[in-house]
């Protein structure tokens, strides 16, 4: 039975499979390899949450998902399993990235539809590495390739794949450099913390900041906070690295400058951080420093969200039980799902930045914008603009009722000390 005979049968390789077809491999001007990696972003969570046995659950059910659809793709050699949450489908192609694109598209549609669970449907994250071969490049330098996109996949908002071929700067030897230092860097208390001012649309005024991980590292300068924390899922360390954060956001948020309205602190979450105690250790963290629960916002995606709706709602529901205010991030780039919206406890939503920028170009950006603050106004809720960089952005946003903005246009992230400072000349 040949490779793809087996995946008919709904089999998957082993590793070891994989890997001594790639030993062999090397890329010429009429062998073109691709490799789709395949990970599932959230399966610690799956563990933490519900059990290695429903962890173990949900590999074999993405694995029969993968076997189901990788006939399908084109020059089609093999789909393996790799050690941890990753599958391999190794292809011998001259597909186009256009034709590569679509085939990654249909993969994650297939394996982000629900699972079932004992207590419901059971959301997951699938993302996706994608690497073609160079003339004379080794089996296994094509799949460090697809390692470095799939890295960068799970650090990436909104679109859930990556082509490594845009990725020469974030190579496998830069991640192991990063992995490597991110530990010490933690217990050195090297990761900064920049904030993000926001600003009030009608009146100007400075009403807060959002508080943004930095990592002066001292071979690839600053790090920023999508790839510090794919290098912190990397090696197991993502909660470590989130209470980090959250400890030093909220020291530095207790000695700004006060006034008649006091100036509130936004942190981000994602759906790791959603665990079952992590509400109750952010108020300990609060209550500790004396900062008043209710200057406090909560940023949580769509996608953690949706990943476990139950959960989310009794952590947030525990938040705001506190006076602890919540928005929706990126609103416009995930599910947007009118249900999660209307049953979530949420004060804020905030307008992804892509959407902002394109507010000044066709009739129909503007259509979708201006129903975007309409939905969020009738539920209620206070919209915060990201990525504001020009004045015209800012006219329309407050043609169209926005409450809050942050971007270029008024200041960049600055550090700590910075922001002292420029809170300082605001009052």
């Amino acid at each position: 039975m040949n490779a793809v005979q087996a995946i008919r049968t709904m089999k998957i390789a082993p590793a070891r499979d994989a890997q001594l077809w790639l030993s062999a491999f090397e890329a010429s001007v009429t062998r073109k390899l691709v490799l789709f990696l395949v990970g599932i972003r959230d399966l610690k969570q799956v563990n933490d949450l519900h059990g290695r046995e429903t962890g173990n659950a949900v590999i074999a059910e993405i694995g029969s998902r993968i076997a189901a659809c990788a006939p399908s793709f084109p020059g089609v050699i093999m789909a393996a399993r790799l050690p941890g949450r990753e599958f391999l489908i190794i292809a011998e192609t001259a597909a186009t990235a256009s034709e590569l694109e679509q085939e990654a598209r249909k993969l994650l549609g297939l394996l982000g539809a629900p699972l079932q669970h004992l207590d419901g449907e059971l959301h997951i994250s699938p993302r996706v590495g994608i690497a073609q071969s160079e003339v004379g490049q080794s089996g296994a330098e094509i799949l460090a390739s697809a390692s470095a996109a799939l890295a960068a996949a799970y650090s990436r908002k909104g679109r859930k794949y990556r082509f490594a071929d845009s990725l020469r700067d974030r190579d496998a030897a830069r991640n192991a450099q990063l992995d490597k230092g991110l530990r010490q860097a933690l217990a050195k208390k090297e990761i900064a913390i920049h904030f993000q001012p926001q600003f009030e649309v009608v009146s100007g005024g400075l009403v807060g900041a959002e508080a943004l991980a930095r990592w002066s590292h001292p071979d690839f300068g600053e790090i920023g906070a999508d790839e510090l924390f794919a290098a912190a899922d990397r090696c197991d360390l993502r909660e470590e690295l989130s209470f980090v954060i959250q400890k030093q956001a909220v020291a530095y948020a207790v000695k700004w400058p006060q006034a008649a309205e006091p100036l509130h602190l936004s942190l981000n979450l994602g759906a790791e951080e959603l665990a079952d105690d992590h509400a109750v250790r952010l108020l300990a963290i609060l209550e500790e420093a004396e900062f008043p629960f209710d200057r406090l916002t909560v940023e949580l995606t769509e996608e953690s969200i949706v990943r476990d709706f139950d959960l989310a709602l009794s952590q947030l529901e525990m938040l705001r039980s506190k006076g602890v205010r919540i928005a929706i991030d990126d609103f416009g780039t995930g599910y947007s799902s009118l249900a999660y919206l209307k049953s979530l406890p949420l004060d804020y939503l905030k307008i992804d930045k892509g959407m902002t920028a394109d507010i000044g170009g066709s009739m129909r950006d503007l259509i979708v914008l201006r129903a975007i603050i309409a939905l969020g106004k009738a539920l209620g809720l206070r919209i915060i603009a990201e990525g504001v960089e020009r004045a015209d952005e800012l006219q329309m946003l407050r043609a169209e009722g926005c409450d809050y903005f942050q971007g270029y246009l008024r200041s960049p992230p600055l550090s700590a000390d910075d922001f002292q400072n420029f809170a300082a000349s605001q009052r």
